[in-house]
């Protein structure tokens, strides 16, 4: 009885969408900016998306673990736990991205599993970041 109400729900709510829109949503995660904060050997990742108005109705009522398989797929070459995630960002605590010698803290260059429209990373000694378009992996960086 519950699970007939909450399609029922969703099938009132997903008629006062646009049609058109049905039509060209992606059925991947849209990651439209991510932000990368270094930390000494690991970081904070705040992962922007946007994965259309009727899947976002459906993590608002059914919950995000539907996202979590999509982030995996992109982010597989990372060690991570998931802070915190909704229906339009996650933020993640990567585990040793970066390795700490002589000194420095050096970041090797690491793929991601889908390009990233905008990426910002953030360097422990400056306040403003660094952009960049279109990446299929973090650039290679140090840092103390």
């Amino acid at each position: 009885m519950k699970s007939a109400i909450i399609v029922l729900v969703i099938l009132i709510l997903s008629s006062f969408l646009p049609f058109a829109e049905g039509a060209s949503q992606r059925s991947s995660l849209d990651i439209t900016t991510l932000i990368i904060k270094f930390d000494k050997t690991d970081a904070e990742f705040i992962v922007n998306y946007d994965i259309g108005r009727l899947p976002k109705l459906y993590i608002i009522l059914m919950g995000s673990k539907s996202i979590k398989p999509k982030l995996k797929n992109v982010f597989s070459g990372f060690d991570y736990n998931i802070i915190k995630m909704d229906q339009d960002k996650a933020i993640l605590h990567v585990k040793n991205i970066s390795r700490y010698e002589k000194g420095f803290y050096l970041h090797d260059s690491i793929a991601f599993g889908e390009t990233i429209n905008i990426l910002r990373i953030y360097m422990p000694d400056s306040d403003r970041p660094v952009e960049y378009y279109s990446v299929n992996s973090t650039p290679n960086k140090f840092y103390r």
